[in-house]
């Protein structure tokens, strides 16, 4: 009895073990995509990677600069009276000797036609002292007439030739004052807006300013450099006398408000005499080529002076760099193609290039891509992309 519960647990146990493997195989059967895969090697995932070379790059010093035309002219009344009438547009552009305005001309042609007359009678007084010189002057000889009298006539020759002279100098004047009635622009420029409107009194006790021209072609740019960027600019010139004897003096680059590079380098044409005390700068002004009047007065610009060149500089794509809390990093390959990220400081950056200043240096290999599925200390296989990044000249940084 013993031995029949035996056989029939064991015989219990091969068909449900039978069983077992019998619905493993229908399920593989009807599953193929349950169908067990062999396990190979994990395969790094392959991820573009640049191995960087150093570059030649040029020294900037930069600095904030504000445009100025010189010469700027107020144009203002010179004698009194009604302003009669303006003869351009404004906001536009003027040319030398160009119309402006006009004030009532009647007073002062009254006084020019006084004055005309009055040096007609003075001159003509003039002629008969002369006369009465001369035909006296043989009767003295004679005696006929006194020394006295001979003296009278000289004192009144020379007193009618006085008065003639001083309405000869009242004449030119009011030819002068005449003159002033009608305003032309004294250079070439931009105007501004009109300060008295027709029909109002202008020059009555003073010099009543009408209106403003700013002549912009050059155009000239004044900035402030910090003592030790004077310093830096003094070595260089000392130090490059023969570079500077060839090629003229340091250039001045701008880049306009809107972050565009003004394409016409200008050149330093003033430098004050003394540092200021008060704020450590010493002030410069730059002289600059305005041809297509781009630039007008009061601008802001950002000025750049080139002092040199530095070899052996990092340029990577800005692509290659993430943001993390306000600093920026870079994906460094080892040489064990291990990715560990590096904090990085960034200098000048150009289109989608970006100077390198510390973190990575000539002969690093850094990924350009794949960064979200970036993990500390991951394995990649690099396939690998030439450095060809260049940054252009001064005049286009």
């Amino acid at each position: 009895m013993r031995m029949n519960k035996t056989n029939l647990l064991m015989m219990r146990e091969k068909y449900i073990s039978r069983l077992l493997w019998l619905m493993a195989a229908i399920i593989i059967a009807i599953c193929p995509a349950c169908k067990s895969k062999e396990k190979g090697p994990v395969q790094a995932p392959e991820f573009k990677v640049m191995q960087l070379k150093g570059s030649t790059v040029p020294i900037f010093l930069d600095m904030v600069g504000q445009a100025e035309g010189i010469p700027t002219v107020d144009i203002r009344a010179r004698v009194e009276g009604y302003l009669m009438n303006w003869s351009f547009e404004e906001g536009s552009m003027v040319n030398k000797g160009q119309h402006l305005f006009t004030i009532e001309k009647d007073q002062y042609k009254n006084a020019l036609d006084y004055s005309k007359a009055d040096l007609d009678s003075k001159t003509a007084a003039w002629e008969k002292a002369k006369l009465d010189v001369a035909r006296l002057k043989p009767l003295l000889a004679t005696n006929a007439i006194s020394q006295n009298d001979y003296d009278v006539a000289v004192t009144t020759e020379k007193q009618t030739r006085a008065a003639m002279a001083s309405s000869k100098a009242d004449l030119e004047q009011a030819n002068l004052n005449l003159s002033y009635t009608s305003m032309d622009s004294p250079i070439t420029g931009y105007i501004g807006s009109v300060q008295v409107r027709p029909g109002n009194l202008v020059g009555r006790g003073e010099s009543t300013l009408l209106a403003t021209v700013s002549a912009v072609d050059p155009m000239y740019v004044n900035f402030q450099m910090n003592e030790t960027d004077y310093l830096s600019i003094m070595r260089y010139v000392s130090t490059h006398k023969g570079y500077l004897a060839k090629n003229g003096p340091i250039k001045v680059y701008l880049t306009l408000a809107d972050k565009k590079k003004y394409p016409v380098p200008g050149d330093i044409d003033f430098m004050d005499r003394n540092i200021n005390p008060s704020t450590g700068t010493i002030a410069l002004r730059a002289k600059v080529a305005n041809p297509e009047r781009i630039i007008k007065p009061g601008n802001y610009c950002q000025v750049q002076l080139v002092l040199g060149e530095k070899d052996s500089t990092v340029i990577v794509p800005q692509s290659a760099l993430t943001i993390i809390q306000g600093k920026y990093f870079a994906f460094e390959v080892g040489n064990d193609n291990k990715v560990n990220r590096v904090p990085v400081a960034i200098g000048r950056s150009f289109e989608n290039k970006i100077v390198i200043n510390a973190g990575l240096k000539p002969g690093s290999k850094i990924m350009l891509e794949g960064f979200q599925k970036f993990e500390e200390g991951m394995t990649i296989k690099p396939a690998m992309v030439p450095d060809t990044l260049t940054l252009p000249g001064p005049g286009a940084l």
